[in-house]
């Protein structure tokens, strides 16, 4: 009797829905270029920056430290990779955003998502709306980025990911001029 109890509560818990779709070790290379290398650093935000970065995008920033890949080739630097974490419906999605020099969105990649609906934003035909946007354009789902249909959250965690993405490369733009 316990036997069949305790395979009937096996059987009804859910399966993990995360699946890994890119491994922070690759991100270099598909996200910019096959020579780059990438090194570990994390953004800690002075509490000015947090309260600047939460005014500029219009929503509270919580947490101080960011991490992200410095992304390099034998001669540049290429851009920065910014990894996060946004809630989707209830679980949060890890994105890997890449920006390069010049503050512009280069890519756009599911590192690992845990939800059980809405993976297709990862479709290449979504993330690449995102491609050439900066700090200064227009990014509002349902406006300047195209919803998917059955996955609205999950398109507003990736429209969020980019922008918040964007605001972080800011913060580092802005300390390379007044270091």
């Amino acid at each position: 009797m316990k036997a069949a109890l305790l395979a009937c509560m096996l059987i009804a818990l859910p399966a993990s829905a995360e699946r890994q779709y890119l491994r922070e070790a690759d991100a270099a290379h598909e996200l910019f270029t096959r020579t780059a290398t990438a090194t570990r650093q994390l953004l800690e935000l002075t509490e000015t920056e947090r309260a600047d970065l939460s005014r500029t995008l219009g929503w509270r920033i919580e947490g101080k430290s960011f991490p992200y890949l410095e992304v390099r080739t034998p001669s540049e630097l290429v851009g920065v990779i910014f990894m996060l974490d946004v809630i989707g419906q209830s679980e949060p999605i890890t994105f890997a955003v890449a920006v390069n020099p010049a503050g512009a969105i280069t890519g756009v990649r599911v590192m690992v998502y845990r939800e059980a609906h809405g993976e297709e934003i990862e479709a290449k035909r979504f993330r690449e709306q995102f491609v050439g946007k900066s700090a200064k354009d227009a990014i509002t789902l349902g406006k300047d980025i195209d919803a998917i249909s059955g996955a609205t959250i999950s398109s507003r965690s990736e429209t969020i990911a980019v922008k918040k993405s964007l605001g972080l490369w800011n913060v580092l733009h802005q300390r390379s001029l007044h270091p």
